[in-house]
């Protein structure tokens, strides 16, 4: 589904991404760690064409990633990230921050996110704070 062949990334004379190969299969779960400053955010950002990459080709389901191309609001609906310093919309319960992707990008409806939002937040343990507003939860 995801594949990456060979991405370097610098910023100015610093080179985050060195050759960076690796593939994700569909329903595989893959963890990136390393100290900070290592480059993962920045190549979770160019998997989801929010930073460009110097060299190499990021493919998602066949389709190559690249930021400012047509393709990239497809590719976008099939992979997404949580930002490390995360923002839900503070007048919007957690149920609601949850289906607000599905439902204004992937068109979902209604009935079905929630459904399906639900079955998300019980799987990570917060099926009682469906209800809760962003300042009611904790960060951790």
């Amino acid at each position: 589904m995801i594949e990456l062949r060979n991405v370097h990334k610098s910023f100015g004379p610093v080179e985050v991404l060195k050759g960076i190969t690796a593939s994700v299969e569909k329903s595989e779960v893959v963890c990136i760690i390393g100290p900070s400053g290592s480059g993962k955010s920045t190549i979770l950002r160019c998997i989801n064409g929010l930073e460009s990459y110097d060299a190499g080709d990021i493919l998602v389901e066949g389709a190559r990633v690249e930021g400012k191309a047509s393709s990239i609001v497809a590719i976008r609906t099939q992979v997404s990230m949580v930002f490390q310093r995360f923002n839900l919309f503070p007048h919007r319960t957690a149920i609601e921050n949850v289906i607000e992707g599905p439902i204004y990008v992937k068109n979902e409806p209604r009935a079905e996110a929630l459904e399906r939002g639900r079955v998300l937040l019980a799987r990570v343990g917060l099926a009682e704070k469906a209800g809760a507003y962003p300042a009611q939860l904790s960060g951790g």
